[in-house]
């Protein structure tokens, strides 16, 4: 059983090209953290989560930015630290999974941040402990 998730990054593909977009670090909102450890502890695929202040920090060089509110088909591999409810240890976990993405907000102005991104219609592909 987990109980939190700290430190989660995703490397992101075009849905169609399998093209690399980059990778990028996000926070969670509460309810898409629930999601994500439900998906380990109960095996419940999530419906949706939402990003937050989501930051490409590695572009390939062929990225380029997304158009607010435009859906876009992606398949992308999270990763994170998961908290044991047991021993309190942080299990690395890999989560590999396609989804179309929403970019909800970019009020700065940087073309490699956005406030959030909601994700839909996700497929989970694969879920495993990394060493």
């Amino acid at each position: 059983m987990y109980t939190k998730i700290t430190n989660p990054s995703i490397v992101i593909f075009d849905g169609k090209t399998g093209e690399l977009i980059g990778t990028a670090t996000f926070k969670m909102t509460d309810d898409s953290e629930k999601a994500l450890i439900n998906l380990l502890n109960y095996n419940v695929q999530p419906s949706s989560l939402t990003l937050l202040d989501v930051d490409l920090y590695k572009p390939s060089p062929n990225y380029a930015p997304p158009t607010p509110y435009g859906s876009y088909a992606r398949k992308g591999t999270i990763y994170a630290l998961f908290t044991d409810a047991y021993t309190g240890a942080l299990v690395p976990i890999e989560i590999q999974l396609t989804y179309n993405a929403r970019a909800r907000g970019n009020a700065t102005g940087n073309l490699y941040h956005f406030e959030s991104v909601d994700f839909s219609d996700i497929d989970i592909n694969s879920v495993k402990v990394i060493y």
